[in-house]
């Protein structure tokens, strides 16, 4: 009787490692199907999706880089406010037509002319502001690709007419006429002109505009400043 009991223990002994190695196995296969579940979803994401977004990343990019084309200084004289003022303009004009450069150099007489009135019309203070500068730029834009056939899109009007100074209109003064001048001159009220604050000025001011065109890369893309002297 002792030899069966003993037996049957040492079975149930034996057993039990057993089990514990069967349940082992499992955890460990259990956990090589969600390792290898997880690797072909990243695969899948990862790599099959990655010429995708190269051709999304490849179709926003320009063709063919950028080309730098500068032109003569510009020496003008500016429209008299405080004596004869002076301004020396260094301008680069910025494309991507490769053939745009021949072009520019076969009109580049009327491109002069046209931009010599254009800044022979301006006055130091309007020049003088970030909002000027931004306003002759896209003024030497347009003018630029209007002489060369290409269509964009007019810059908008950032002129402001001139406020006029209002006055009380006053009754006149009894007595003699230099006297009631006099008394007229006195009594009359002059407003100040109202002028807004200047807008602070931050660094993203002074990234290139947004494309007005819808991405239109034709003719001048953008005219960029390489001298800006007033004296």
């Amino acid at each position: 009787m002792s030899t069966k009991k003993d037996d049957k223990k040492t079975a149930e002994a034996e057993e039990v490692p057993r089990k514990s190695k069967k349940t082992l196995i499992l955890i460990i296969v259990a956990v090589v199907v969600v390792l290898a579940a997880g690797g072909g979803a990243a695969w899948f994401f990862l790599v099959k999706n990655k010429p995708h977004a190269e051709e999304k990343k490849k179709s926003s990019e320009p063709t063919t880089p950028a080309l730098f084309i500068p032109l003569d200084r510009f020496t003008v004289n500016l429209v008299q406010e405080q004596g004869d003022q002076v301004m020396q303009l260094g301008i680069t004009l910025k494309t991507y037509d490769p053939e745009l450069e021949e072009k520019i150099k076969k009109e580049m007489p009327e491109i002069r002319s046209r931009l010599l009135e254009l800044l022979s019309s301006k006055r130091a203070s309007e020049l003088q502001t970030l909002q000027g500068k931004k306003r002759l730029t896209a003024e030497i834009l347009y003018l630029t690709n209007k002489i060369m056939g290409f269509k964009k899109t007019p810059p908008p009007d950032l002129s402001t007419p001139a406020t006029p100074v209002s006055q009380t209109p006053v009754a006149p003064a009894s007595g003699s006429s230099v006297g009631g001048l006099s008394a007229a001159l006195q009594q009359t009220e002059v407003k100040p002109v109202d002028t807004a604050p200047p807008k602070p000025v931050s660094v993203k001011d002074f990234l290139p505009e947004p494309d007005e065109d819808g991405g239109n890369r034709e003719g001048v893309v953008d005219v960029l400043f390489t001298d800006f002297i007033i004296q």
